[in-house]
């Protein structure tokens, strides 16, 4: 008897017409019944005295209820309005035939992206960046990008946007100006790194619509096939035909796709431990539906504009525990890419440094840029020097025990738990560098190197 292989492409396209007739909303209350009723029965409890998982014990349950869900629910396709559904065979093929290692970039800034262990030595590959922010003008959006290609600690860079066509025509979702922009601030962004002498690095940008993403992709000037394709998955377990139609195209141009999907405590997936089973099932939809070969486990909390609450640091810490102890996988956490903090405060690098020190421990990756969470349309928020400290987090956090990582986790949840919804909002590039040096002003790197030494007597190995 022939073994079952993992659903083709063409056979999930199939089945988003031909799968069960569902609303939206159906299926919404469906994952909302069924997650509450996988955490009893697997005995998933969140504790907010204990931020990290330290034995793995919650996180292998974990797993077992994400693929329970996973199997039960399927990914719902809001174009068809039909659901997408595997077997638990079909699963097992589709996790068994993802690579264990890729490659990204070229040349001399190629990097090996390799499934991590939790607590695993093996550094992380680094995409730092503003991620998806405005810049005010091609120079200034060349020089922040630049200055982040320079450090040794980062690996790629992903790009932002300029909000206006020689800066007088707006840019609109979904209009011929977002192809044309995104196409031009690619080429900006390849410009940057060749200038840091760095061609090779690796270059992500993702637009809001597909065919925007797919006009991006140019080998001589813009995104290559050495890069990889954003293939965004929505909240809870959904996917539309504009995320697919990047899978189909990265899949017949030769692009590696990585997933993202972030579960939302507070949304359908109700509390912290369903969106934590959400969280893992849907990980394995992006490698079943999206055909990712690496993809960021994560979580948004529905009323905190910041990605390292103590919840969100259980949740999408325990997810990414649970697929690095029971797969292979190639998982991406970038859990302290998003603070609610801006630019030059100490805030700002106390929760960058929380999320990416879980991330980094419990086994993944980090490569969606970093940011203030909302940045709206201020211009030029953000600095390489945030970048610098995403990278140096990381790479530092490489082979740390979860003992020691959940230690230093606690202090800075102490530091700045308190002040999440009030957080400081932070200044812009212009503020904080020197224009002309591309360089952090004192008063930047001094409060940098303050909280550089603060970690450190903590015992992150910041050498």
């Amino acid at each position: 008897m022939k073994p079952l292989l993992a659903p083709s492409f063409h056979e999930i396209l199939l089945r988003s017409k031909q799968g069960p007739l569902v609303e939206g909303k159906e299926f919404d209350m469906s994952l909302f019944r069924k997650t509450q009723e996988l955490q009893n029965k697997y005995r998933i409890r969140y504790d907010p005295e204990k931020p990290l998982d330290l034995d793995g014990t919650i996180a292998d349950r974990l797993y077992q209820a994400g693929v329970e869900l996973y199997l039960s629910q399927g990914t719902y396709c809001s174009t068809t309005h039909r659901v997408i559904k595997v077997s638990e065979e079909e699963l097992t093929a589709a996790i068994a035939a993802c690579p264990e290692a890729i490659e990204l970039g070229q040349g001399q800034d190629r990097v090996r992206m390799v499934h991590r262990d939790v607590e695993d030595g093996q550094e992380p590959v680094v995409v730092a960046g503003i991620q998806t922010a405005p810049f005010s003008d091609e120079r200034m959006m060349a020089t922040i990008y630049e200055g982040c290609a320079r450090d040794a600690c980062v690996d790629g860079i992903w790009g932002g946007i300029l909000l206006k066509i020689d800066g007088k025509y707006e840019v609109v979702a979904g209009a011929p100006s977002e192809i044309y922009q995104y196409r031009k601030t690619v080429e900006i962004l390849r410009r940057a790194v060749e200038a840091a002498g760095r061609p090779g690095m690796i270059t992500i940008n993702n637009a809001p619509t597909c065919s925007a993403t797919i006009a991006m992709f140019d080998e001589g000037n813009g995104l290559r096939r050495s890069d990889y394709m954003e293939s965004t998955g929505m909240s809870e377990m959904k996917v539309a035909y504009d995320d697919l139609n990047r899978s189909a195209f990265a899949l017949a141009h030769g692009v590696p796709i990585h997933g993202t999907h972030s579960s939302v405590i507070g949304g359908f997936s109700g509390n912290p431990e369903g969106a934590a089973i959400t969280a893992v099932a849907a990980s394995l939809g992006l490698v079943c539906v999206h055909k990712a070969v690496c993809f960021r486990c994560g979580t948004v909390d529905a009323r905190i504009k910041s990605r390292v609450t103590r919840k969100q640091l259980w949740v999408a810490g325990t997810a990414i525990q649970a697929l690095n102890r029971n797969t292979r996988l190639i998982v991406d956490g970038t859990i302290g890419d998003h603070p609610a903090a801006g630019p030059g405060t100490r805030q700002y690098l106390y929760e960058s440094a929380a999320g990416h020190i879980v991330s980094t421990v419990m086994g993944a990756h980090s490569t969606e840029g970093t940011r203030k969470f909302v940045v709206g349309n201020t211009c030029n928020y953000g600095t390489p020097l945030e970048s610098r400290w995403m990278g140096e987090v990381c790479k530092s956090s490489a082979g740390m025990d979860r003992r020691t990582a959940d230690r230093i986790v606690r202090y800075l949840l102490e530091k700045y738990e308190n002040h999440l919804s009030d957080a400081q909002a932070g200044e812009t590039y212009e503020t904080l560098f020197d224009l002309k040096t591309n360089t952090a002003l004192p008063r930047y790197r001094k409060l940098y190197e303050e909280v550089r030494e603060e970690l450190k007597d903590q015992g992150l190995p910041l050498d």
